[in-house]
């Protein structure tokens, strides 16, 4: 299997400018491989540096040291020492990020919002628009809710909107940060069975996922993050 994301040697610590420059180590040396149609699961307590792990990985935050190559247009990327273009189109191409929350966008309909990433792929409107449409019947979104701006949604009904927008096209690979808070059964099994039919397409998932029930229905493999905390 083609490997999709190698993390080598990456540590992360934050200074606390507004504590005196204090120096909070969160962890060190972390080290693994993702290969396209797994699903790493990140694992460890509250506060053990999972979020931040996937925040990394994207390129929001900067680790301290180490690298993270991403597979892009066939390439390895390393996704810290690129120049911004360069991450900009990795993520527009290749690397997606799940969020719980919604990104709400004034006077943008829902329909709009999950058409968005097709029709930037090159999608005809046409397509984007059946595939929207289908995606959001298959989340349970009620279909009068569609022509509307999220802004007024409730937390799930916004969520579900998300993840319409991410699975309608899935990445190569898809960051994936607890993205049934918010839903009730029937939805947690819709997304669980979205994560798989992506990667039995061939994406590479990392995700945090705090319900236990639908961790084990996702992960191939586990990454314990405390393994690497700092002392």
């Amino acid at each position: 299997m083609t490997t999709m994301i190698q993390v080598e040697n990456v540590a992360k610590s934050f200074t606390l400018h507004n504590q005196g420059g204090v120096n909070l180590p969160v962890f060190d040396e972390v080290n693994f491989e993702v290969a396209a149609g797994e699903a790493l699961v990140l694992a460890g307590a509250s506060g053990a540096g999972k979020s931040s792990l996937l925040r990394i990985l994207y390129g929001n935050y900067r680790p301290t040291r180490g690298s993270i190559r991403i597979t892009h247009a066939g390439r390895p990327v390393d996704i810290v020492s690129a120049v911004p273009r360069t991450v900009l189109d990795v993520r527009r191409r290749t690397l997606g990020f799940v969020s719980q929350f919604l990104r709400v966008i004034p006077r943008v309909s829902a329909l709009d919002i999950v058409r968005d990433p097709l029709l930037a792929r090159g999608a005809t409107p046409e397509t984007a628009t059946e595939k929207a449409r289908a995606m959001l019947a298959r989340l349970n979104l009620p279909e009068r809710l569609w022509s509307l701006a999220p802004a007024t949604f409730s937390g799930g009904e916004q969520q579900r909107v998300n993840i319409a927008r991410s699975f309608v096209d899935p990445s190569p690979i898809m960051l994936i940060d607890e993205p049934t808070a918010s839903l009730d059964a029937a939805n947690r099994d819709v997304v669980v069975a979205l994560i798989a039919e992506a990667r039995a397409a061939g994406s590479a998932i990392v995700g945090i996922f705090h319900d236990e029930a639908v961790r084990e229905k996702v992960a191939t493999r586990y990454l314990d993050i405390t393994a690497f905390r700092k002392a």
